[in-house]
């Protein structure tokens, strides 16, 4: 706890108040948009309305760090909306964005071609990222019943809050309602039973009857939460050693680089069923040996062997399409995949299939208590929405960067930094920096890069909407020359020097106060072995952006192409 406390991992009342005030706005806004869709009123007029039909209104649902209640401050919410017959995705993705943008939300992003579609945006300092799902009118009608008890177990939660005396806040507020609902379908006896503290309401396998592919994805999310929350169990001991344990974890693999899905390695819900299956195996251990246990299991785990909470539901309930499931021997591309965590409701999935091997390799290396060493790349533009834009598609298709690097027959092995250091320079521009450490074999002398990087280069450079203000470098630096800002957080924790004999590679994208971004990516090399620099022949002008490398003395050289276009030739 006292690690929590001083790492500010757990949010204080006011925080937890705000976040609820969002959710209850945002479960107002969407009563009133759903009816807004009828011919014969507007959404003005049904923000107002005291009329509505409820059993037509969408529901709000969370899942992630919020449901678990494990969420730092800063962290997202993520929701799931229910919403009846009536309305159709691209509702969601149209006229639900004009209601958001009325209310005046930050950082409004629809983003409706996802593999799981979803809607970012911030309110009153919270970030949400909101998923959409369409259910049949039976469902709905289900949802209504269950809502009525929810609202009669929250008026008797309340009188017994007002009996008890209010905990201190060391300990994390309740971030969400009480579950109320449960039928047969659910996990054992202990899901529609979960104390307070913990969940909104059940949403269970029949909920699946009736939805495509991409809601079912949706609804996984509160499915897979709630599983984990059952299976921790209702005994108030072992919950609170389970979000200690995850908090922990969490920051554990933050610190050192491990924590994104984005960039291959394992996000929020990886870390989450890992450290519920050690909780599922302990069930009476403390917080203090979960964690040993924890490293324990998984820095000797034998993988590719999956790590599975249950065992896996070949076949859904009637009435529900069969979808496909996570299953390495009829499915090829499963076989192949290297660190399989799965999803405990069907349809299971591979929750970490885009874990590569130089991510596998740094995190069993982090989980042995192994070298650390990392590679920098950085993201720099002076307009902010522009180097935002940007920087989600350079950061989306980092692991191509990555595997990239990671060549046996260049004997070069990557080992990635998953954290991004932003920052605004003192010339305005905006910058982002990734590191990823090389290590050569022993018998290189000489790496050309240049073939190592070209499939990302050729990607990002070839993006349609890239504008000429947007710019990527590379360079190398030496250890030595690695920029403060790479040790200004966690400068105390020794785990994360670089080890003496290694390379790192830092890429950074920029932009200056006449609207130019650029990503610049910096490879630092902490040996004595040279690493040629040498330029693509005519490159076209679609692809026309500069990678600047440092050699050990710091001097730039030119690397690959493509930079401000404009001005090159």
């Amino acid at each position: 706890m006292e690690v929590s406390t001083s790492r500010q991992l757990i949010e204080s009342t006011d925080g937890i108040q705000n976040r609820r005030q969002v959710m209850q706005r945002l479960n107002s806004m969407l009563g009133a948009w759903s009816e807004s869709l009828t011919p014969t009123a507007s959404y003005a007029d049904m923000l107002t309305s005291r009329k509505t039909k409820e059993t037509n209104h969408p529901y709000l649902l969370s899942f992630g760090s919020y449901r678990l209640g494990v969420h730092t401050p800063d962290a997202d919410v993520d929701c799931l909306v229910l919403a009846p017959p009536h309305i159709q995705r691209h509702d969601f993705f149209d006229s639900w964005i004009t209601v958001l943008k009325n209310a005046e939300v930050d950082d409004l992003h629809p983003v409706a071609t996802a593999y799981t579609p979803v809607v970012k945006f911030s309110m009153n300092g919270i970030k949400i990222d909101m998923v959409f799902a369409r259910i049949t009118s039976l469902q709905m009608n289900w949802l209504a019943d269950c809502k009525l008890r929810l609202e009669q177990a929250k008026m008797k939660e309340q009188v017994k809050m007002k009996e008890n005396s209010i905990d201190s806040e060391s300990e994390q507020a309740p971030s969400t309602e009480i579950v109320i609902e449960h039928n047969a379908h659910d996990l054992d006896d202990g899901l529609g039973e979960i104390a307070d503290k913990i969940a909104e309401m059940v949403v269970s396998d029949d909920m699946l009857i009736g939805l495509d592919e991409t809601s079912v994805r949706c609804v996984n999310g509160v499915r897979v939460s709630q599983y984990l929350l059952a299976t921790v169990g209702t005994n108030p001991t072992r919950l609170e050693n389970f979000r200690l344990t995850l908090r922990i974890v969490k920051e554990w693999a933050r610190v050192h680089g491990l924590y994104s899905n984005v960039l291959g390695f394992l996000g929020g819900v990886n870390w989450a069923i890992l450290v519920c299956w050690v909780c599922k195996e302990n069930p009476n251990a403390k917080a203090s040996m979960l964690l040993n246990l924890f490293f324990r299991t998984f820095a000797n785990w034998t993988w590719p062997h999956p790590v599975l909470l249950a065992k896996q539901q070949h076949l859904p309930i009637k009435g529900v399409t069969s979808h496909p499931i996570w299953d390495p021997v009829s499915n090829f591309r499963d076989s192949k995949h290297l660190m399989p965590i799965i999803t405990p409701c069907y349809p299971s999935m591979n929750s970490s299939y885009n874990v590569g091997e130089p991510q596998l390799r740094r995190i069993q290396d982090e989980l042995r208590r192994a070298t650390k060493i990392s590679h920098d790349v950085d993201i720099i533009g002076t307009q902010e929405d522009d180097f935002r834009e940007w920087f989600g598609l350079c950061e989306a298709r980092m692991r191509i960067l990555i595997a990239g690097l990671e060549n046996p027959s260049f004997g070069t092995q990557a080992y990635p930094f998953a954290k991004f250091f932003t920052r605004k320079e003192e010339d305005g521009k905006y910058m982002s920096s990734f590191f990823v450490a090389l290590r050569f074999a022993e018998d290189i002398e000489k790496v050309d890069l240049r073939p190592l990087t070209m499939d990302y280069l050729q990607i990002v450079n070839s993006w349609e909407g890239r504008k000429e203000s947007m710019d990527l470098a590379m360079n190398i630096v030496s250890q030595k020359n690695l920029p403060p800002f790479a040790f200004e957080v966690e400068s105390a924790e020794k785990e994360n020097e670089l080890d003496d004999g290694s390379t790192s590679s830092e890429t950074s994208t920029k932009t200056n106060e006449e609207g130019e971004s650029s990503l610049n990516v910096v490879t630092t090399n902490a040996d004595s072995r040279e690493v040629t620099k040498t330029m693509p022949k005519s490159p076209p002008r679609s692809a026309k952006k500069k990678l600047e490398l440092e050699n050990d003395s710091g001097t730039p050289s030119m690397f690959i192409s493509p930079l401000k276009r404009a001005k090159i030739g």
